[in-house]
């Protein structure tokens, strides 16, 4: 194939990743989770991933063999990857669970004090 091609298919595969991956992490870890989470987590997870994927894919590519010392450090990578971004979603959904929240479950009300007449001398 064509290196042009290739180069085309690889950014093709890492936008696909990208949809399928914040995709699938909405749907796995849940969406209240992730309306927690800081967007620069989202987005360095999400865009690190995609990167190993496409480099995984490189190295297939790369080598005749599918199990190279190369290939398993990509996989390796992509499996780090998942857990972190497990943990991480985990951490925010106990966060979510918590039930801080700024409401009391009391009815608190203000009585004003009664103001006594002004009497005429």
């Amino acid at each position: 194939m064509n290196a042009k091609l290739l180069r085309l298919a690889y950014v093709c595969e890492f936008l696909l990743a990208l949809v399928a991956i914040f995709t699938a992490w909405s749907e796995v870890g849940g969406q209240a989770a992730l309306d927690l989470m800081y967007w620069g987590w989202k987005l360095g997870l999400g865009v690190a991933l995609a990167a190993a994927i496409v480099a995984l894919t490189a190295s297939f590519v790369a080598s005749d063999a599918w199990i190279t010392l190369r290939t398993a450090r990509w996989l390796a990578a992509i499996v780090a990857l998942l857990v972190g971004m497990g943990a991480l979603t985990y951490y925010y959904s106990l966060e979510e669970d918590n039930g801080d929240s700024d409401e009391s479950s009391t009815i608190s009300y203000l009585e004003y004090p009664k103001v006594l007449p002004i009497r005429a001398w």
